[in-house]
């Protein structure tokens, strides 16, 4: 919501509430009304749970993809972009987020803002790369095309992200349920046990000492336990937010046995891919570079993408600068070198996208298929170490009582 004190007709002041997406957009819908806005300011709702949960009210990548898509249709079927971003506004639910990015746009638009000055005042849903290369789709009147290479590319992103996660889900919900059953048996359920087994004065296997210490060891130290769990976290968040901290997780990210060739593949693809559509779409290799190092948030790509740019100010070309770093494999390099000698780098980068993406969809897909019973198999010797641990004393009890 926007606060708002307004000049209406011969002077008259008004005031009120307007909502709206920023103070720019109450602006242009004032102005719209007939009014003449003389202050602005934004209030916080007392109570909202959009302002309470705004990762959750956020907008949601595949709305931009449909976006594009539709949009992409729309000015092929020969509307105009004023009147195609009025018409998906109207088709857009009433009240949420994306909804009002749709009306702030249509009003940049009928001010007189272009298309990528619009959709650049909304940088938390178009980054850079999408208004960058709007901006060239308009200039060289490709603008339908370059919407749906953004479609694609963004789907691309987004499933791969889905089949990961989804892979993931299943393990890491057994484990925490069996880190929970396990913590409340040596915690409340073991002690009382243990108490047991010593009054009969049997003696224990092995198995069953193990856990019987560890479950001494946990409640004589839980205090201290809790306290150093409640440091480290936050600490490691502390150090991982850091610079030198990022780096070094970004580095252990590629050299994980299994996990990291995917890692780096799936970097190498969408760097690429990247490259390719903002060439696609008319920039300079040069325009490309700058752009390059913010759409990753891998600092190690980001510092090596830095210095191919630095070399390609130089004069050095794409290729050179790129062979002094190891993040870049010789499949890479000769298919950009490649690329600068037939002045054919734009369907280079595609191929060397294209083979990225499915080699480490393929490796993933390997990866993550061992994961769920790998992990089965492992909660499943936990499990059987307890309940052998717990079982085998009753047996020294019963020939004991015989």
């Amino acid at each position: 919501m926007v606060r708002y004190v307004a000049a209406v007709g011969q002077g008259r002041m008004v005031k009120g509430t307007v909502r709206a997406a920023s103070e720019v957009a109450a602006q242009n819908l004032l102005v719209g009304r007939g009014y003449t806005p003389i202050t602005l300011e934004t209030v916080p709702p007392t109570f909202s749970l959009e302002g309470m949960l705004p990762s959750f009210f956020a907008v949601k990548p595949r709305e931009v993809i449909t976006f594009s898509r539709q949009l992409a249709t729309l000015l092929e079927s020969g509307i105009t972009l004023l009147p195609a971003i009025q018409l998906l506004s109207q088709q857009a639910s009433t009240g949420r987020p994306f909804r009002r990015i749709l009306d702030a746009l249509a009003q940049d638009l009928g001010i007189g803002r272009s298309f990528s000055e619009a959709v650049a005042r909304h940088s938390t849903v178009f980054n850079e790369i999408y208004t960058r290369t709007i901006g060239v789709g308009e200039r060289t009147g490709k603008l339908e095309a370059v919407l749906r290479e953004l479609a694609n590319h963004m789907e691309k992103q987004s499933a791969f992200a889905k089949k990961v996660s989804g892979a993931l889900a299943y393990p890491i919900l057994v484990l925490v349920v069996a880190m929970g059953v396990a913590g409340i048996l040596l915690i409340v359920a073991l002690p009382p046990l243990a108490d047991m087994f010593k009054t009969m004065n049997v003696p224990l296997p092995l198995p069953t000492r193990m856990l019987i210490g560890l479950s001494i060891f946990i409640n004589t130290f839980k205090l201290y336990l809790g306290l150093l769990i409640l440091t480290t976290v936050p600490a490691l968040l502390w150090i991982i937010r850091r610079p030198q901290g990022r780096r070094a997780l970004d580095r252990l990210r590629f050299t994980i046995p299994f996990l990291g060739p995917p890692a780096h593949m799936a970097e190498l693809a969408r760097m690429s891919r990247t490259m390719a559509i903002m060439l696609g779409a008319g920039l300079t290799l040069q325009d490309v570079m700058d752009i390059m190092p913010h759409t990753t948030t891998n600092l190690l790509f980001r510092d090596a993408l830095n210095s191919v740019r630095r070399g390609l100010v130089l004069g050095q070309g794409l290729s050179h600068p790129m062979s002094l770093n190891p993040l870049f494999p010789p499949l890479l390099l000769q298919m950009v070198r490649v690329g600068e000698e037939t002045n054919a780098l734009e369907s280079s980068l595609r191929v060397v996208a294209d083979f990225y993406e499915t080699t480490a969809a393929e490796k993933s897909a390997a990866v993550l298929s061992m994961i769920q019973p790998v992990s089965t198999i492992a909660i499943a010797a936990v499990a059987a170490f307890i309940a052998l641990s717990v079982i085998m004393p009753m047996y020294n009890i019963t020939g004991a009582f015989k």
